[in-house]
């Protein structure tokens, strides 16, 4: 994938730099010559212990889990200077049948780059985060292992300072300028909510999002430094009436890196309904936040890091539904491409209606990148 304009990365987190190199590094063709698409990837097996203290079932014990997507990606440079590119994304785990996991073509020039696809927002793909070197902690599998007994989830603040919003499968057009003197702005257009197909919206979830990112990535004086910003907005569908909500949200983060130290945090405020507008008896208003630390030193890395994040969650409940995790992290890399992880963290997840579960988990796990 070529990010000439200093994109953060391929949305999911899992995909890693040296995907993107791949598909950087294919050669520019001519306009006799037709797009070659290249295979890259990240493949991980994770390894872990979870003891999770809730009595709606025996969630304590040992399992392995899976996390990996094949990239599909091409580029074609033209002899008038445009570059027409592709993606897919190949999820090696999935849930609901849903094993595609975004796909885009793109356009890009000196004029900056357009996508069409299935893909984030700018406001989610420019987005900086607490730095975590592990399984991670903004908008990760957490409760794969600890169990949450809420209604809350990564598509709200909850989880996530990503702002999803339960648009992040839906086909959209972003498109980002060049990067100029450290700083690059973005703007999406999202159709409609929660829609990974070819019908035509109809009204009945959230419609006419519209997104805006932007980043300032620059070094003074050996300090490299990465603040961004993000806004989301969609009208809320037309059969809820003044039961419903719109959908917005905005997003801060920053990071700071020095002599192998980086901290950096993010915070979000999300607003509106689950199931792209629809499920107005819940509601993922609240925000969320995090802070971390990270540590490089040659082929290892360690990192602390802590989220926490609130919603209304159910409308009738009086309270909201609270989520908080700390996580140290260590990485090394054994080789090209080859890195092993692990993870020690506690989270706790109190749903609004009083129920539950606070569980630590130790986690490792091998990546393969590719």
């Amino acid at each position: 994938m070529n990010q000439p304009f200093g994109l953060v990365r391929w949305r999911p987190v899992g995909i890693a730099a040296s995907v993107l190199a791949t598909f950087a590094l294919a050669p520019s063709a001519g306009a006799a010559e037709k797009l070659s698409v290249e295979i890259g990837g990240e493949y991980t097996q994770y390894f872990g212990y979870v003891d999770n203290d809730t009595n709606s079932g025996d969630f304590t014990g040992f399992d392995v889990k899976t996390d990996g997507t094949i990239v599909f990606g091409g580029e074609i440079t033209l002899d008038n200077g445009l570059s027409f590119g592709m993606e897919v994304g190949l999820d090696a785990m999935s849930s609901g049948g849903d094993q595609i996991d975004g796909s885009i073509l793109y356009v890009e020039s000196s004029a900056g780059r357009l996508e069409i696809g299935q893909t984030d927002t700018v406001a989610a793909l420019m987005h900086y985060s607490a730095p975590d070197v592990g399984y991670g902690i903004n908008d990760s599998d957490i409760s794969d292992w600890v169990v949450n007994l809420s209604g809350g989830d990564a598509d709200s603040a909850f989880q996530s300072t990503y702002l999803y919003l339960g648009e992040d499968q839906a086909s959209k057009i972003n498109y980002f300028t060049p990067r100029f003197s450290g700083f690059q702005f973005g703007v999406s257009y999202i159709p409609e909510f929660e829609r990974d197909n070819n019908v035509q919206p109809a009204g009945d979830l959230y419609s006419d999002g519209i997104a805006f990112g932007a980043n300032f990535v620059e070094e003074f004086g050996g300090v490299e430094v990465a603040v961004a910003a993000g806004y989301l907005f969609a009208d809320k569908p037309d059969s809820v009436g003044a039961a419903g909500n719109d959908a917005e949200g905005y997003s801060f983060g920053a990071n700071l890196t020095y002599a192998g130290f980086t901290v950096g945090g993010s915070y979000a405020n999300t607003q509106g309904n689950p199931g792209g507008g629809t499920d107005t008896a819940t509601s993922f208003d609240g925000d969320g936040f995090d802070i971390g630390v990270a540590y490089a030193f040659g082929d290892a890395s360690v990192s602390l890091s802590y989220y926490q994040g609130s919603v209304e969650d159910s409308v009738a409940t009086a309270g909201d539904s609270d989520h908080n995790t700390i996580m140290l992290s260590g990485a090394y890399d054994l080789g090209p491409g080859v890195t092993v992880l692990g993870s020690i963290f506690r989270s706790e997840f109190e749903a609004d209606s009083g129920a539950d579960n606070e569980g630590w988990a130790v986690v490792t796990g091998i990546t393969l990148e590719f």
